[in-house]
This record gives structure tokens, sequence and C-alpha cells, in this order.
């Protein structure tokens, strides 16, 4: 599968991670794909213990960026340049906005001819044109898997201020620790505040797993293990395997402990463990430096499309729903070819609107 859609992939990459986001993105398409197979005789197959994907991305985008800003203080004497925030802020701007613009005008011009549900009343276009939409109240009806954009919007807006203006009192290596602590916390006290709206899952899902103030602390554990890889490597490699049982083994924990809305456990506690565990995956993969097989590839690949599948596939499933509900009812045929118009659409995004935009950010940004 020499070309798989013609994508380019930077050797400097770490597979790994590719590994791991390709797998977020698996899991992120399955828990959607999953609901063309309830109530049929392949139903048992939607009860695959795996994470939220989005979980994982939130700890690799904290990971990758915090590892990039820790390694560039090291090298400028705990000082972050004016030109470094902002070229951060244009690269950043490039790559999240394009892709996320295009598919909300989709989405609203689908919802106004009734081709999918929705309502673009209730919730206004300019609150998710400034990923404003979930910032500590949930929304719903409209554009539903853009709840996770704000989350690493800001954080990619304040990270950097804040690094800036605490590098002048103290040294990176002493106050990160306690930055991430505080808005691990941070997140926990949000959760704790808003318990009270819970009373079923739908509940938890817009005000526990979809509000930008609660989920916070999944992108700062990841920026936590950046640290750890940075300034403790040697413990880093040492530990690399008994931390990735020790990850494995807490996610296990979490899918076998009773997971009910109105609990401690599952309000303030459950998605914090499940980052960390997360987080403890990283310093087994990041060794994972490249790959040698047709599949690894395509693994990388994958991970490539992540974003743009992540934008699409939602959508995808919404018109089918909407449009085919007599196709979705031949359940296999409509499982595998809902995979199938996902990996289409994703890689039209990519390249007509996603990857110009690169090349814009490349050409025109240092």
């Amino acid at each position: 599968m020499k070309p798989f859609f013609s994508i380019d992939i930077d050797r400097k990459r770490v597979f790994g991670i590719d590994f791991l986001r390709a797998f977020a993105i698996f899991c992120v398409v399955q828990g959607h794909a999953e609901r063309i197979l309830f109530d049929t005789p392949l139903d048992r197959f939607t009860d695959m213990p795996v994470p939220h994907g989005v979980d994982i991305f939130f700890v690799i985008s904290g990971f990758l960026i915090g590892k990039s800003f820790i390694s560039y203080l090291e090298r400028h004497d705990d000082r972050i340049s004016r030109s470094k925030t902002l070229n951060f802020y244009a690269r950043t701007a490039l790559r999240i906005l394009p892709n996320y613009l295009f598919i909300l005008l989709v989405n609203y011009l689908l919802v106004n001819r009734h081709i999918i549900n929705g309502d673009t009343e209730a919730f206004p276009l300019w609150r998710f044109a400034t990923f404003t939409q979930n910032l500590v109240t949930p929304f719903w009806g409209f554009y539903w898997e853009s709840y996770s954009l704000p989350v690493q919007w800001w954080f990619y807006i304040f990270f950097p201020l804040l690094l800036t203006l605490l590098c002048l009192f103290a040294k990176p290596k002493r106050f990160i620790p306690w930055l991430c602590l505080f808005f691990i916390l941070a997140s926990i006290a949000f959760r704790l505040s808003v318990a009270d709206q819970v009373h079923d899952r739908f509940g938890w899902d817009i005000w526990i797993r979809k509000t930008v103030a609660s989920r916070t602390d999944n992108i700062y554990i990841g920026v936590l293990a950046a640290w750890v890889m940075h300034y403790y490597p040697k413990l880093w490699e040492r530990y690399a395997v008994p931390c990735f049982i020790l990850g494995v083994a807490i996610f296990a924990a979490t899918r076998i402990f009773p997971r009910t809305p109105g609990t401690f456990y599952y309000d303030a506690l459950y998605l914090t463990i499940s980052a960390l565990a997360i987080a403890l995956w990283f310093p087994l993969l990041s060794r994972w430096k490249s790959y040698k097989t047709r599949l690894g590839g395509f693994v990388a690949r994958l991970s490539i499309l992540s974003y743009a599948m992540f934008l699409t596939n939602l959508l995808l499933l919404q018109i089918l729903e909407t449009s085919f509900p007599q196709f979705l009812s031949r359940y296999a045929i409509a499982y595998s070819t809902y995979w199938l118009l996902v990996f289409i659409s994703a890689y039209l995004l990519y390249v007509l609107v996603e990857k110009p935009f690169a090349r814009l950010r490349d050409r025109i940004i240092c």
C-alpha cells in the first residue's frame, strides 16, 4: 500500500506517539461506529474496553507542547522570546482553524438544509468560532465533536504566557510541577462544583466530560510527563516498562470499577486517573522512534489523518442516520462502509484544506 493516499511522513516524527495517536482516533471512530451495531448480532463488539480517544489526544497535546517549550527554555536561559510565542500562535492557528471552521460551516449548512438534525439557535455560531461554546457551561445539539478543540485551544493560548510570566520568578524545573498540580486540582474542583447538575449519563457527558474547565487537567498531565522526560531522563528510561505495565493496570481498573454518574469517583476523579494511566504509557512508547514495515507506514499516515477523521466521523454518521436509515439496517455492510467513508472524507479534508494551510504555514512562518 505504497501511497496510502499519498501522505508524506516527516521522518522526525516519533512513531510511538504516532501509534498512540492512531489508536486514539480508532477509539473515537469506533465509539461512534458502535451505534451501527447496537441491537444486532454484532452488539457484543460494542463493549471493547478501550479508552476515550479524546483523553489520549489531550495527554499527547500536553506532552508534545510541554516538551517543545521546556526544551526551548533550556536552550534560551529560561526565557521565551516574543517571536517564539507569536510564531507558536500563528502555527497553531493555521493548523487548527482551517479544518475546524470548515467543518463548522458544513455542519451549519447541513442543519439548515435539514440533512442532519441540529439546533443552530440555542448556541450562536460566534461561540463556536471563538472556542467559547463550552468554557464552563455545556452545549449540545450542534457540532458535538467540537467540544475538545476549545480545551486544546485555550491551553495553546495561555500556556506560553504562563511560562513567560512564571520564568520571571523561578526556574521551569521548579514551577512546572506546581503549575500542573494547580490545573489538576482546579479541574477536580470544577467537577465537584457542578456535580449537582449530574443526574444521569447525559448530564455527566455534557458537564463533566465536555467542558473546558473540567478537562484541562488531562493536558497538564501530559505537560508533567514532558517535564519528567526532560529533567529526569534516566528515570524515564529505567522505569519505562514498569510504568507502562502500571498504566495498563490502572486503566484496566478504571474499566472494572463501577462508573456511576453522581458518585465522587466518577464525577471528580475518573478522568484524572484515566489521563494519569495514559501518561504512564509515554516512557515506553517514546522509545519507539521509527517503523520498518508497511503496516507501520499505514499507522503513521493514520496518525496524520487523525485530526481530519476526528472532525468528519460523527458528521458522516449523522448523515447516514438521518438520510439513510434503511442502509444502516444492513449493519455489517453499513459498518465497514462507514469506516471507508471516514477514511475518504478525512483524506479529502486533509488534501483540500489542512495540507494547503500547512504548506502556507511552513512557507511564511519560521
